[in-house]
């Protein structure tokens, strides 16, 4: 379990996040919801090793995330940002391979290229491998780095080590089939194969169908925690996220529905 205590982050003289605390929980997703500029991609960089923090303490499975080193991290998590640049020409197998150089034991070629064929193969992109990855559509490329996000994990799998994903805006720019897909993809590995899932996310809708807990982000500030039952109420999206709305019971996921008014 990663558990976040109070921690804030400074950027210069400007405070971007003022003392969130959460967990991440194995095999469940969590999912942070707030505006454009609310600190949500701050506060995941912190949370990953890719930036400092200035208060408060991060712990990964008890041991305090400055004591892990980058190799210990690379094991423990991947992370998937939101751009999508490879700016050269590679076949999608061997992108997806090089999730697996992270790895400090030394796999043999038949364990590694197991490893890639399962990723693919979960990701739905195994007829995919010998292609350019540059011709690939937004959410075919988004599939293909999930699965070089597992090859790393499973890579480095070791005994008594949770491992955790992390998406920075994972659906941006992808039209609805492709939102729903990759989406079911994250549900899948979450629950499958124990994995914490933290992803940022813009969609409310997608988020309460898919998050086990959502977290509220406001001016940097978390303003709210929970299931989406209890936190996606009509006061917490018009004070995070701006809009007003009607909000129903999904008719099939039993979970909020969310219609958004005009202001």
């Amino acid at each position: 379990m990663i558990r976040v205590c109070d921690i804030s982050v400074s950027k210069g003289r400007q405070l971007i996040v003022k003392g969130g605390s959460f967990l991440i929980r194995p095999g469940k997703i969590t999912v942070l919801l707030g505006m454009n500029g609310a600190g949500k991609s701050t506060l995941l960089d912190a949370v990953t090793g890719q930036s400092g923090y200035s208060r408060g303490s991060i712990s990964w499975d008890n041991a305090p995330l400055e004591t892990l080193s980058v190799e210990e991290l690379a094991c423990r998590r991947a992370v998937l940002g939101q751009q999508v640049q490879v700016p050269f020409s590679i076949p999608v197998r061997d992108l997806v391979e090089m999730g697996g150089y992270v790895s400090g034991k030394s796999l043999t070629r038949v364990d590694l290229r197991k490893i890639i064929e399962t990723a693919l193969d979960h990701a739905g992109m195994s007829a995919f491998g010998d292609r350019d990855f540059t011709t690939l559509s937004g959410g075919e490329q988004r599939r293909v780095l999930l699965a070089k996000c597992m090859v790393q994990l499973n890579a480095c799998r070791r005994t008594g080590i949770n491992r955790y994903l992390f998406l920075d805006e994972p659906t941006a720019n992808l039209d609805l089939h492709h939102q729903f897909k990759l989406a079911g993809l994250v549900k899948e590995i979450a629950a499958g194969q124990q994995i914490g899932v933290f992803a940022v996310l813009h969609d409310v809708n997608l988020a309460a169908q898919f998050a086990d807990e959502i977290l509220l982000m406001k001016a940097g500030e978390l303003v709210g925690a929970g299931s989406p039952e209890e936190v996606l109420t009509r006061d917490n999206l018009m004070e995070t996220l701006g809009i007003r709305s009607i909000i129903h019971k999904h008719p099939v996921f039993g979970c909020p529905q969310i219609t958004a008014l005009p202001i």
